[in-house]
Formats: structure tokens, sequence, C-alpha cells
């Protein structure tokens, strides 16, 4: 392992982990592969992916496996959009995934959890309370001096969904 970190190395290649949106594009090519052409439009990717982003913005999904992650968000959506073709794809990515089905129902009653309260009406009402910085008073005089010398940048409009 130390030999192969050291030729890597010498060649630049940079390692880089297989992160649960590039699993949620496999195993989504991979259905999409074998639905029939009239059900090519019952999966979309961009609600796919917006759901993986709102697992995201829980710590608890830091734990997951992307593959469990990824494979749970699709399995979700299937079940959701009543593909009962599907569930045998799912079987099978599971399978081949080497993910366990205790696994795999664990984190998709997480992700259910976490999607139903995304799409609640208290997750979509913006907090009214500002955030306040609270720093040192050395930092605060650090601060000072940089303010004059950063140019300002526009102010990017926040949308609310």
């Amino acid at each position: 392992m130390r030999m192969e970190k050291i030729v890597l190395e010498k060649v630049c290649w940079k390692v880089k982990a297989t992160t649960a949106f590039q699993f949620l594009q496999l195993y989504y090519s991979l259905i999409q592969e074998n639905l029939p052409v009239e059900r090519k439009n019952s999966l979309n990717f961009e609600r796919l992916e917006a759901q993986l982003k709102a697992c995201h913005c829980r710590i608890i999904f830091s734990k997951a496996k992307p593959s469990v992650l990824a494979l749970s968000i699709i399995a979700l959506e299937i079940q959701a959009q009543k593909c009962v073709e599907l569930t045998e794809g799912i079987e099978c990515l599971q399978t081949h995934s080497k993910i366990s089905g205790r696994d795999l129902t664990f984190w998709q009653e997480l992700v259910s959890k976490c999607l139903t309260e995304y799409s609640s009406n208290k997750c979509s009402k913006p907090n009214v309370q500002k955030l306040k910085w609270i720093v040192s008073g050395r930092t605060a005089r650090q601060l000072k001096h940089s303010y004059y010398r950063i140019t300002h940048l526009p102010t990017i409009p926040e949308m609310v969904p």
C-alpha cells in the first residue's frame, strides 16, 4: 500500500472517493436502461438529485455509505411512483453492491423521514430570527482593518421556495 501510494504521488494521480451523487448517477442510468420506452420519464433525475441534497443537509447522512444512500433514495422514489416492475432491478443493484437488506431498510426509513420533514410547512418557512456573529474584541479589531481592504461584492438575492 505504501509503495502504491508513492507511485500514485509520483505520477500525480489523485485518488478520489466515490460520492453518493456518482452512485445515484450510476444506479439511475442502470435502471433507465431496463425501463420500457413508455416508462422512461417516470423517474426524474433532477428530483432524485434534489432529494439527495436534502439528505446531505442532515449530519446523520454523513455516516451512510454513499452506495446505500443513493440506492435508498432511488428505491423510495420507485415505491412512490409505484413502478412495481423496477423492484427486481433494485434487488439486483442491492445484491451487486453488497448492501444488506437491513442496512437498506434502515437508511430508507431515515431518508423517508428526512424528505417528509423537508417537504413539510415547518421546513419551508424562513426563520425570521437574524443570524449574529459573536467575535472577540481582538478579532473585531482585526476584521475592522481588513474590512476596508476588501472590495465589496453585490448581494446575491435569496430564493425562497
